[in-house]
């Protein structure tokens, strides 16, 4: 203590002897008797401002404060002053820097004991009073400047009161420690955001605790904003984090969506609100208080909203969610004094928020549980997935399995979705993807299931319900079920339910199982027995059902029967120009109309022929003996056909392009009618609506035609016959799948499967390789992102698309490909750009263009590298990420000599590669042989026949499931 200290701290003695004397001639002054038998003593009441006259304020903001107490007994009376946290002290305007605390105590009695009790506090200080006597003492608080909370303590109820202190913050921060434990290993285990955040808020909400005590106090933690403006801050993580824990158990986005945004606003402004609280700006703990209050309530009442719909996570989240919104209700009441300045206000707010975070621990439990269902546990969601699994077999379901973190990602990986129907509730519940295959938004997937059952189409009730109630007395039995079900307007869509019943205690609980929608298997069954059914009447009954006429069959069967008069036959084939667009015109009914009206035309011409209808708008005519030249036969068939129907009160147009040959230019059946396309192929050149008579010029007009090729690419383009099929790239060190290579196939509807070796070129030269290269190019996104969605790898998968120098070049493709990469949603530098070598060597342009694609986000490949004519100069410089080797240098390299020249040049163009930080891939891997060869050499990636040939989209997701993440050899066939 400085000497300047000691000279204010005498005269403020003998000042305080001077008012002591004056207050004990006022009969009415207050005095606090030490001596009383009462543990505590509440010493407020009787303080009184004290400030030197003509003095100023302290320095350090603190005041004193002069208070008479005195000792009845005959024995020295010892007491521990305290002092106490006042109300509305945390949520003042003006932040404070430090809780109330006694500075120093001054005493007008020289016989009177003044000293520090750092046993019971750092701000204690112990006071004794002699015997029979009066004295009054001085006391400066800091951070106090109204009267404070002053607690006079007996030394054994102060001690007994710590104890019992210190018992109550152990247990109840090892309560909500227990519970942060429990959830943040239930993250680590299962992997979900529930538990994580669980464990989060708890977290914080232990640190808030903690920081309520005093245990950070005068810390370097408090030392910015104070203890108010610390305990604001982690209260304000804590409900940050809860918030997000009520978005992972019910995301805002599907029960409001349009909300989503401005929800995360919020989080990050209450975020910033705690940070300023924690700087000490005035006002902000206020705020940060008001935040905590409402934010808790509003938590609280969107979880038992959720939980009303039907959400059951919700339902089991919410008590603890209340029970947290009343302890910062309750908190906020104390701070505002409205429980006074009892002792037993924090006391219960830390009791419930103890038993609140066991609460929220157990719940979020329970929810994880209902969230990922009873039959994902065990070897019985892998029952589920075989969809090999035979019916009518009994399945024992473990509820105490350990649960599979992969089961649900597998099941939306398989397109399935699953169906929960508590039979005791009456409810169903769906997952997204089941909703979504019905037509049922997110926060619509928990229904009454008689609401269920009025989704589905009333032709598939009475199987659905009896099949049911059939299989609920048999718990379980597996057992399948087919049915069309629809959520709003839209068209009904057959789904498979493949399912058992699960009872407790011998009583059926819940029908658990997973869905599936089969619309498209059902489709193509519909058109495949339909298909036999006609092909079946057509040969039993050669007549064509909408116009009567001969069919196919009754053709070939006539053109038979001519015999030695085929020499004479003409033939006539007709086909009607522009009959997609009156289709799309008309609608089903008024084309089949015109076909009508068509077929009764051309038969009451009065020529002597028979007619047949041969197609969809084809129609043929058969002359065994024409009395007219081919040509004039021809033209009056067009001119009859060229004049108008009458549908509807419109006049229809539908002109008709005819091809004639005669059997004398003919081998057989079959040639006549090849010949007669040739020539209807002639007149659809010059523009329909005209007849032609085959000659052999017309055989420029032929299949391998590229005027015909083009033509017929273009109507393959409109008519989606294109797709796009992938064939894995997989990484050669662990032999699991990388990515795959896009590649476009024409099913062609006469031809079957062409190769891209017939058309592509072809395209290319005629500019159609632009729409080409749009088509595979959006395809391959679309797909790549459904399948980074399900199976999240790191590093993702990724697709090569190869591209042409013509493509690259067009004008309208970099902003082509900025829409695909942003709307797609694939990760980053997944979507490869495959260029050939010979396609860029001699462009000053192109390593420009490519850069630019680089850096909107795509992928770049040098394809077929080691066959073009760039050099090692240009190669350098281009802006590429990964290297293609042709797979005629691993054909040289012959699988089994390790000296060839092959080899020589391989491990050339991968170390090359290496050095200027290229990946390698690479073509044509044909043996296991070839696979250990390029391991052994550093090759990254292989791509050829012996790990898979191409496979469609469909069959592509299932070798990812089969093959990703595998150590294991690929297998074969």
């Amino acid at each position: 203590m400085t000497i300047l200290r000691r000279i204010a701290l005498s005269l403020l003695v003998l000042f305080v002897a001077a008012c002591v004397c004056a207050r004990a001639a006022d009969k009415q002054a207050p005095s606090i008797n030490f001596g009383s038998s009462e543990n505590v003593l509440e010493l407020k009441a009787a303080l009184s401002p004290y400030r030197a006259p003509g003095g100023s304020a302290e320095p350090d903001g603190s005041a004193w404060y002069i208070v008479q107490v005195s000792n009845d007994s005959v024995r020295p009376a010892t007491r521990v002053l305290l002092a106490g946290q006042p109300p509305r002290a945390a949520v003042s305007v003006l932040p404070r820097r430090s809780r109330p605390a006694i500075l120093a105590v001054a005493s007008s009695d020289s016989g009177t004991v003044v000293e520090t009790a750092s046993a019971y506090g750092r701000r204690a200080w112990r006071v004794i009073v002699p015997p029979v006597s009066t004295v009054g003492l001085a006391i400066q608080v800091g951070s106090a400047d109204t009267p404070p909370a002053l607690s006079a303590w007996t030394e054994p109820a102060l001690s007994s009161h710590n104890r019992q202190l210190a018992i109550f913050i152990t247990a109840v921060g090892a309560l909500i420690g227990a519970a942060a434990l429990i959830t943040g290993g239930l993250a680590m285990l299962i992997g979900h955001a529930a538990p994580r955040w669980v464990a989060l808020t708890l977290l914080m909400l232990l640190l808030s605790w903690l920081s309520g005590t005093g245990m950070f106090d005068a810390n370097i933690a408090t030392r910015i904003g104070g203890p108010y403006g610390l305990s604001a801050f982690l209260t304000i993580l804590a409900l940050a984090a809860g918030a997000r824990l009520a978005d992972a158990i019910s995301p805002l986005r599907d029960t409001w969506p349009k909300y989503e945004k401005l929800f995360h606003r919020c989080i990050y402004g209450l975020i910033g609100l705690g940070a300023l609280a924690y700087l000490g700006l005035p006002g902000a703990t206020l705020l940060t208080d008001i935040a905590l209050v409402l934010g808790s309530v509003v938590v609280a009442a969107y979880l038992i909203y959720c939980g009303r719909i039907g959400h059951k996570a919700s339902q089991v989240i919410a008590p603890s969610a209340a029970a947290f919104a009343l302890v910062a209700v309750a908190a906020a009441v104390m701070a505002l004094g409205g429980l006074g300045e009892n002792l037993t206000g924090p006391a219960a707010t830390g009791g419930f928020a103890a038993a609140g975070a066991i609460l929220l621990a157990l719940a979020v439990i329970a929810s994880e549980e209902i969230a990922v269902l009873p039959f994902l546990h065990g070897s019985y969601a892998a029952r589920l997935l075989e969809a090999q699994a035979p019916m009518d077999e009994t399945i024992a379901i473990d509820p105490n399995a350990p649960f599979n973190s992969l089961a649900r990602a597998a099941i939306g990986a398989a397109h399935q979705g699953v169906f929960d129907l508590d039979f005791r509730a009456g409810l169903l519940t769906l997952s997204a993807e089941a909703a979504q295959m019905v037509g049922l938004s997110a926060h619509e997937a928990t229904l009454s299931h008689s609401d269920w059952i009025g989704h589905i189409n009333p032709e598939d009730r009475e199987v659905y319900t009896h099949a049911l109630e059939d299989y609920r007395h048999r718990p379980g039995l597996a057992f399948r079920l087919e049915f069309r079900a629809r959520g709003g307007s839209g068209p009904y869509r057959w789904l498979e339910l493949r399912a058992t019943i699960v009872s407790e205690q011998d009583v059926p609980s819940d029908c658990l199982g997973l869905i599936s929608d089969i619309t498209q298997r059902k489709e193509a069954e519909f058109e495949t027995a339909q298909a036999e059914a006609e092909r079946k009447r057509d040969a039993a009954l050669p007549r064509d059902a909408l116009t009567g006429l001969g069919n196919r069959v009754a053709l070939m069967e006539a053109l038979d029967a001519l015999g030695e008069g085929f020499g004479r036959a003409l033939f006539a084939l007709l086909d009607v120009d522009r009959f997609k667009a009156i289709h799309a015109s008309l609608g089903h009914a008024g084309a089949d109309a015109i076909l009508r009206m068509l077929g009764e035309r051309l038969g009451g011409l009065g020529e002597p022929a028979q007619l047949f209808r041969t197609g969809g708008d084809s129609f043929a005519f058969l002359f065994a003996n024409p009395r007219r030249a081919p040509q004039p036969i021809g033209n009056a068939l067009a001119e009859a056909c060229a004049k108008p129907y009458r549908v509807d009160g419109r006049e229809v147009f539908a002109p008709v392009s005819i091809g004639l040959a005669s059997g004398a230019q003919s081998e057989d059946p079959f040639g006549l009618i090849k010949n007669a396309e040739l020539a209807l192929i002639a007149a659809k050149r010059q523009g329909g609506a005209c007849a032609r008579v085959y000659s052999s010029e017309h055989e420029t007009l032929a299949p391998g035609d590229s005027v015909a090729l083009e033509s017929e690419l273009r109507h393959a383009l409109a008519a989606d016959q294109l797709d796009v099929f992938y064939q894995p790239i997989i990484r050669l060190t662990d032999r699991s799948v990388a990515g795959f290579e896009a590649l476009l196939r024409w099913q062609h509807p006469v031809k079957g499967l062409i190769s891209p070796a017939d058309f592509i070129a072809h395209s290319e030269e005629t500019g159609l390789i632009v729409e080409l290269g749009r088509l595979a190019l959006e395809r391959a996104a679309t797909d790549l992102a459904h399948w980074q969605r399900y199976f999240p790898l790191k590093p993702p998968l990724f697709v090569s698309v190869n591209f042409s120098r013509r493509q690259l070049k067009d004008a309208g493709f970099e902003a082509l490909l900025k829409t695909v990469l942003s709307g797609s949603g694939i990760a980053p530098g997944t979507l490869n750009l495959e260029i050939t070598e010979t396609a860029i060597a001699d462009d000053a342009k192109l390593p420009q263009i490519m850069a630019r694609i680089r850096a909107a986000g795509a992928g770049l490949s040098i394809d077929d590298f080691g066959t073009g004519a760039s050099s090692l100069s240009e190669f350098r410089n281009l802006p590429v990420d990964t290297v293609k080797i042709d797979k005629s240098f691993l054909a040289r390299h012959g699988g089994t000599d390790i000296d060839t020249d092959g080899e020589v040049v391989l491990s050339g163009i991968v170390a090359m590669a290496h050095d200027l930080k290229r990946a390698v891939v690479a073509e044509g891997v044909e043996s296991e042989a070839d696979a250990q060869f390029l391991a052994k050499i550093g090759c990254e990636f292989g791509q050829g026949y012996y790990f898979s040939p191409a496979l469609d989209a469909a069959a592509a997701l299932d070798y990812i499931a089969r093959h990703y993440n595998t150590a294991s050899a690929p297998e074969l066939g």
